[in-house]
């Protein structure tokens, strides 16, 4: 299915999403689509998925042009789109989340549907279940899962938003193949992303956004300079934070034992130190969110205790948790960390202490207009939270964190981020590691653990291991404990 967008435009407010953007995608091809944060990407592909609808510009199939003012109608002319966090509901079934959105008729035909579900995993080599919950789902299983959503209602032309962010390196090469072998079957995909490596392994040629505006196509291979330059007008280098970590304790976890719902962990100890930044490394599912939750209070312990300087925390309500400044930044980004429909002031409005009856609405425009220009977020105090980029939803949860927190945990931090980014990202919470904030993130990116953290804890089927100082590690053996290799 050769698909084509004309002269598309899109605005949201004074921003100019979409300027004049025109482009086709072949049958059997992959295309890749580069950008910075906050240059269009997203909002290209939803309008080509029918989730948003375009100022101006037109969709073309087969060089005849089609309605997608819904993604029912774009799903029925075959074009489907996983997003950046998944759309699925994750109190139901597997099998729930597929038939929704069938073509009902007088007769429910689930055992029909059921055994189309079974061809197409075995096709794909996937193994749901499909009478167990989403809400169990990795991040890597619930893309999985939209995946065969997606080709069981019958799409042509497959639209994957930063699909690599928060799965494991095993998750990535299994999603690579899965790819290569659609496009073997006539699939058309469209790959968007901000991982420079991952277009020269997977995209035949790439096209880059800038601004809203298509600045580039290049064939691929193409040299990472050539596409940075492109995207940002400039080189970049990755940066490297210096230890500014203390030997003064800042939490105290002792014989720490939590409950994930495929496993008990074993017991640990472990003292952060002040300023101190720790990586957690590990598949999807091996326990570090849950790990994350219980150090915020969101989840009760089995057993040990958490303490904070003199405060005990253990088996207190996250809101003591808040009060002793401690600060939890998900990666579900508009699931767990921003309210859809509320506008940037009205988040901070949500985030400020106030012991005053009315809302001090003067203070909160003038500290949403000092967040924006500190965090560099593309948007206004009116726009409203979903309105934004993946990489600019990320931007303003940190800017929602405490500047005064003793320990923040990050699930993801850099997720959907470019390069410089990135940077700034690690810039402005070293800034807080220096004021004497302590880390604790999880990443699937080996390269981010090993240049960010001062010591990494790896997670393995339930199992917590010692610290690593990171000086210890290099990307092979990291990779090998997170397969499972080398432990005591």
């Amino acid at each position: 299915m050769k698909t084509a967008l004309q002269h598309i435009h899109k605005s949201f407010g004074k921003v100019h999403a979409n300027d004049d953007i025109s482009l086709v995608i072949e049958s059997g091809e992959i295309l890749g689509i580069l950008g910075e944060n906050g240059a269009g990407k997203t909002t290209l592909m939803k309008i080509l998925a029918g989730l948003l609808h375009a100022d101006a510009g037109s969709v073309l199939i087969n060089d005849q042009v089609v309605q997608v003012t819904s993604a029912d109608e774009a799903l029925n002319s075959g074009i489907g789109m996983l997003s950046q966090d998944p759309l699925d509901f994750p109190t139901m079934t597997i099998f729930d989340n597929l038939y929704l959105g069938q073509q009902k008729g007088l007769f429910i035909k689930k055992a029909t549907f059921r055994n189309t579900i079974t061809e197409v995993q075995k096709s794909l080599g996937f193994h749901f279940n499909l009478s167990d919950y989403v809400g169990d789902l990795s991040m890597g299983e619930r893309q999985q899962l939209e995946i065969l959503r997606l080709l069981v209602h019958g799409s042509e032309l497959i639209i994957l938003d930063e699909p690599t962010t928060g799965i494991s390196a095993q998750q990535k090469t299994q999603l690579f193949d899965l790819l290569k072998q659609l496009t073997r079957l006539g699939k058309s995909i469209i790959f968007v992303t901000h991982k420079l490596a991952e277009v020269n392994e997977l995209c035949q040629r790439t096209i880059v956004l800038k601004q809203g505006r298509l600045v580039g196509e290049v064939s691929i291979p193409c040299g990472s300079s050539e596409l940075i330059q492109m995207m940002f007008g400039k080189n970049l280098v990755f940066q490297i934070n210096t230890d500014v970590s203390s030997t003064v304790p800042q939490i105290d976890l002792r014989e720490l034992v939590f409950k994930d719902a495929r496993f008990l962990s074993n017991p640990l100890d472990l003292q952060i130190y002040r300023g101190e930044i720790i990586g957690l490394a590990g598949m999807e599912g091996s326990g570090q969110k849950t790990f994350l939750r219980t150090l915020a209070g969101l989840e009760k312990v089995v057993a040990g205790k958490i303490a904070c300087g003199e405060d005990d925390l253990t088996g207190k309500l996250s809101h003591w948790f808040h009060q002793a400044g401690i600060y939890f930044m998900p990666a579900t980004r508009m699931e767990e960390g921003l309210v859809q429909g509320m506008t940037l002031k009205e988040h901070f409005i949500l985030t400020h202490q106030s012991d005053r009856f009315k809302l001090d609405f003067a203070q909160a425009e003038t500290t949403t207009q000092e967040k924006i220009a500190d965090y560099a977020i593309r948007g206004f105090q009116d726009s409203f939270a979903e309105e934004l980029s993946g990489g600019n939803q990320q931007r303003l949860l940190l800017a929602m964190l405490k500047e005064n927190a003793r320990l923040l945990l990050l699930e993801n931090p850099t997720r959907g981020l470019d390069i410089e980014s990135t940077n700034w990202m690690w810039d402005k919470l070293h800034q807080r590691c220096q004021d004497g904030t302590s880390i604790v993130f999880a990443s699937a990116d080996l390269d981010e653990l090993l240049r960010f953290s001062n010591r990494i804890l790896v997670f393995f089927s339930g199992k917590i291991s010692t610290p690593y100082q990171t000086q210890e590690l290099d990307s092979e053996k990291l990779g090998a404990l997170i397969g499972g290799e080398g432990w005591q």
